[in-house]
């Protein structure tokens, strides 16, 4: 077994192995042509003290390798004790979330963009989520008798927002007001809005408001608006700048110019997008888009009567849903799915940082009993010999947990990769002039149509099905 240490007996062979994680202790022989009796359990113990085997021993089983051997076979005598990690904490909500609206649907089957009721409310007072506290596990040991420490399990992220109030015990959020509730990610925040009835023109000026905004016209060329919550906007969005940490909703469309530059930390809905520059931290929402670049952390749903992508570049996280991308022009037309570098990062410093603790406290131990040393030296009847060996027994568990932290942070490391979620789903036709990628790899542009097909990423590669 790899990492397993081995001691040797003058009378009959014996090694002593230990798994790599410490947790298992195994016991191998071999006959001596020199002795005829069988090994005594003394020999054993022996074995296993000079190795440091301390924890989890089967007497039991040292008991049936003496009275009955068994050679060249790895015999377990020790098991450790596993520690057992902590549930992380987690946030229960009374409200819904953003992502839990679904638009509505006209009787001929397309998506109504123009209705506007996002919204939900909250009473002062009122009850909106409750938070489950992290727990901190279970200690372990191995058999060298080091405390295996469990992973204490994350705390949840804070829910309380603006206008809300955190009780003392930190366990329970309420609004602290009326209004109107928000996400933004996870963090519930009560809101009031700003309404405009008009046009964001040269009346209004740039708009820059920390909550909510509602546009009842259209906002115009050379014009931006700025919220902290959602954005609204219940006429066309001209060459003009939008940020919001919420979600966009345009009800009649964007004509950009290639001037337009819409920023949300939420998701984005619009009945159409035209030469316009997207950057979305949720979904997009739309029934076709034509020469824009669009970076999306989430999904892109086309829903309506053209569904299409024609021209521009589109970075997507998520999943492509379009009836047809391209068109018979063979208009260039980018799509690349983005990878997600999946790292415990969180858990790489814990271990750093309780590895340097580690550190710290053995070279602290290492001068003590060179003090010591000098002691004895001096003064050989004004120290015990059992404290001076209960010093050196810490350094070698000191040595055991620094080794194990490094062998975990090095394991961590290495499983670090990047992962392609996105998939790329099309209902009808892939027209020619259409570049699908995937990191490096690529798809396009073909010269021939493809369709109702789905490129997706499997086993480290690019494939392409049917729907």
């Amino acid at each position: 077994m790899e990492g397993s240490e081995a001691i040797r007996d003058d009378r009959s062979r014996i090694e002593i192995h230990v798994s790599d994680d410490g947790l298992t202790a195994y016991v191998k022989m071999e006959e001596s042509e020199n002795v005829e009796e069988n090994i005594s359990l003394p020999v054993l113990a022996e074995a296993m003290q000079r190795e440091k085997i301390v924890y989890g021993i089967s007497e039991s089983a040292l008991e049936k390798l003496v009275q009955r051997p068994i050679y060249r076979l790895r015999i377990q005598v020790a098991k450790g004790l596993a520690p057992v990690d902590g549930d992380d904490g987690k946030v229960i909500y009374h409200v819904k979330k953003d992502a839990d609206y679904h638009p509505d649907y006209t009787e001929e089957g397309t998506v109504d963009y123009k209705s506007l009721d996002y919204f939900q409310t909250a009473s002062a007072g009122q009850l909106l989520c409750e938070i489950i506290p992290e727990t901190d596990g279970t200690e372990g040991m191995n058999v060298y008798g080091v405390p295996l420490m469990p992973r204490k399990g994350k705390p949840a992220p804070c829910p309380a927002g603006k206008n809300t109030i955190l009780s003392e015990d930190g366990l329970r959020v309420t609004a602290a007001c009326d209004g109107v509730i928000k996400y933004i990610r996870d963090v519930v925040d009560i809101q009031d809005t700003m309404n405009i009835a008009s046009n964001v023109d040269q009346l209004t000026g740039n708009i820059d408001f920390t909550g909510d905004v509602v546009i009842g016209g259209d906002v115009c060329d050379g014009f931006s608006v700025k919220s902290g919550g959602d954005i609204i906007v219940k006429g066309v969005v001209e060459c003009a700048r939008l940020e919001a940490a919420g979600s966009i909703h345009i009800s009649k469309g964007i004509n950009g110019e290639d001037r337009a530059d819409i920023v949300a930390g939420g998701d984005f809905r619009s009945p159409y997008i035209e030469n316009a520059t997207l950057s979305v931290q949720g979904n997009i929402y739309a029934d076709y888009m034509i020469g824009s670049h669009v970076t999306c952390f989430g999904n892109i749903e086309l829903a309506g009567r053209r569904e299409l992508i024609i021209g521009g570049e589109i970075k997507i996280c998520g999943n492509v849903q379009a009836k047809e991308i391209g068109n018979e022009s063979e208009r260039l037309t980018v799509i690349e799915v983005m990878g997600v570098e999946t790292t415990d990062t969180e858990t790489i410093l814990r271990l750093e940082s309780d590895k340097e603790s580690c550190l710290e406290n053995l070279k602290a131990l290492a001068e003590a009993i060179e003090r010591l040393n000098i002691l004895r030296e001096n003064h050989p009847e004004a120290l015990p010999e059992e404290q001076y060996q209960a010093a050196r027994k810490q350094v070698f568990l000191l040595k055991d947990r620094i080794n194990l932290l490094t062998l975990q942070i090095k394991k961590l490391r290495e499983q670090g990769r990047v992962d392609y979620n996105g998939m790329i789903l099309c209902k009808k036709k892939i027209y020619p002039g259409v570049m699908i990628r995937y990191g490096q790899q690529r798809s396009g542009p073909y010269d021939e149509n493809r369709e109702h097909c789905r490129i997706y990423w499997q086993d480290g590669e690019m494939h392409q099905g049917t729907l």
